[in-house]
């Protein structure tokens, strides 16, 4: 019984974890470029 609560806790671990939005976007890209060129300066 034990196993079949730890495997149901992972599959749902595991569809929250994919289900997440992803923060990576173009505009967060832009924005650090932006930042990484005002400290280079």
């Amino acid at each position: 019984m034990k196993i079949l609560i730890i495997l149901l806790g992972f599959i749902l671990w595991y569809f929250a974890y994919e289900a997440k939005p992803i923060i990576n976007d173009e505009a967060t890209f832009l924005w650090e470029e932006e930042n990484y060129v005002k400290r280079t300066k």
